[in-house]
């Protein structure tokens, strides 16, 4: 298969290595922690003025006459609950009152101050009796404080008889847990960017990038997509359907070199009688597209497949007030019963100029059969809109949609009908409701819906140019054209019962 090429591989497998990367950031961050008290040094400055080890400061005031304190140091030690479960009392398993230790060698404690976590001075509570912290020599005995996930206190602990580079162990039991020692930055040391995990996923993420990249730059043998055909094809027929179907040709023709695609639009009868009337095989490369569905027996040489659902709309000139009509209304204005708009709408008066399509139309063909039959529409009375548009009364068959915009856009009593999309264009036009309901796609009480149909000269050879366009327009790419606020494809779980219709 053409998918297990190296490339396919490596760019699936660096995918798979990034995603691992990221994942193991997140578990980094969130893996489980038993109960675990941490601990670390902030701070370790030498203020006394002995000059054991030589002189490294210039000491003035009380720091240089500390009353028996020869050697002086501060540290500040951080003691928090580093796990993820809270820590009581009866948790920590040293023997009598007190539950921690902390001891720095060669050094002697002179004296202790506690400093909570901020928002959390009620744990001073349990250093309030005198004998809470005690220290001899070099140890200090800690209570046995309860502490939530992430809470913690500090000491800052004055020693005597050393430098400030001892080290300062804190030493306890804690039940199914520990004590770790963790990292810290002193204060004047210069902050590491990134821990070491981190600097090593971001170098992961880093190298599956630039694989991708390698990939992507290295030149490939370009081949067409998958079903591709080659050769010259006329799709004709719908002129409403028209705008979509250009579309989806251009961008075949874009992704399959070697094929050159005709669109043809006069309508969907003149569509049907190019693909009927071509002689095989110069008709099989013909495909036309009808608003409808053409009648059974029309002609045994067309092969049909229901394409798309088109939304269409009634649509009046600007300056007609009227916003809605009903379906008996709106039969009677063609068929020439109502003849000004003042028997709809008694507060305007004005012509009705009626604007339909000739017969071979098969948008007029879907609009008789929804509104009009049995009754009929009548003759025109003159071709191609002609007259004046103050003429009293209009009535005329267009042969395209292009033309029915520019003409119920020009015409002041102008009514017309058109797929929704072209009437868009036009800011001199406005569709109107039908029976209470606006032209929306998914209005099921909204009636003026047709179904696009592709009709063949029998059925496509498989692997034919017909056959590989329909292909693409039905369930390939070329959907995503269709799939519009006005259009919607018969090929998705929602439409193909629909088109059925």
């Amino acid at each position: 298969m053409d998918w297990w090429s190296a490339g396919n591989i490596i760019a699936v497998l660096t995918a798979l290595l990034g995603l691992g990367a990221s994942l193991a950031a997140v578990w980094y961050e969130r893996r489980p922690r038993s109960r675990q008290i941490g601990y670390r040094v902030q701070m370790a400055i030498r203020v006394g003025g002995g000059t054991r080890g030589g002189r490294t400061q210039a000491i003035f005031g009380l720091f240089s006459h500390l009353p028996g304190i020869s050697d002086a140091t501060l540290v500040l030690l951080r003691i928090e609950n580093y796990g993820a479960q809270s820590i009581t009392e009866a948790d920590y398993t040293n023997g009598g009152a007190y539950g921690l230790t902390a001891d720095v060698a060669d050094l002697t404690v002179r004296g202790v101050v506690v400093i909570p976590d901020p928002g959390q001075e009620h744990l001073l509570g349990h250093f309030g009796a005198p004998d809470a912290i005690r220290y001899t020599d070099n140890v200090i005995y800690l209570p046995r404080v309860p502490l939530n996930p992430g809470q913690y206190y500090k000491l800052l602990v004055l020693l005597d008889g050393g430098g400030v580079g001892s080290d300062m162990k804190v030493r306890g039991g804690i039940r199914d847990g520990s004590i770790v020692e963790t990292e810290s930055v002193s204060v004047d040391d210069k902050p590491r960017k990134f821990s070491r995990p981190a600097r090593l996923i971001t170098v992961m993420l880093t190298v599956c990038v630039v694989v991708l990249a390698c990939i992507i730059l290295v030149p490939n043998e370009q081949r067409p997509p998958l079903g591709c055909a080659k050769g010259e094809l006329t799709v004709a027929g719908s002129t409403a359907f028209a705008p979509v179907v250009q579309a989806v040709a251009r961008r075949y023709e874009k992704e399959c070199t070697g094929a050159r695609i005709t669109v043809d639009a006069r309508g969907s009868e003149a569509g049907l009688r190019d693909v009927a009337s071509s002689p095989s095989p110069d008709g099989k490369n013909i495909i036309a597209i009808s608003d409808g569905r053409v009648n059974e027996g029309a002609s045994p040489r067309l092969w049909g497949q229901a394409v798309a659902r088109s939304l269409f709309a009634l649509v009046v000139n600007e300056k007609v007030p009227v916003t809605n009509l009903t379906s008996d209304q709106l039969r009677s204005i063609f068929t020439g019963q109502i003849t000004n708009w003042s028997q709809i709408d008694p507060r305007y008066s004005a012509p009705v100029q009626v604007m339909s399509r000739t017969t071979d139309s098969g948008t007029r063909i879907s609009f008789d059969r929804l509104f009009i039959t049995p009754n009929l529409e009548p003759a025109a009375v003159s071709a191609g809109c002609a007259r004046d548009t103050s003429a009293d009364r209009e009535y005329c068959a267009l042969s395209s949609t292009d033309e029915m915009v520019q003409k119920v856009a020009t015409f002041p009593g102008g009514i017309g009908y058109m797929d929704l999309r072209a009437a868009k264009r036009s800011s001199h036009l406005r569709p109107i409701a039908i029976d209470g309901h606006q032209p929306m796609i998914n209005d099921a009480g909204y009636r003026f819906v047709a179904i696009e149909y592709a009709y063949t000269y029998g059925k496509p050879v498989p692997g034919s140019l017909v056959d590989s366009f329909l292909t693409y327009l039905n369930t390939g790419p070329g959907r995503s054209n269709v799939s519009t606020d006005d259009d919607q494809p018969c090929y998705t779980p929602d439409n193909i019962q629909r088109c059925r219709g």
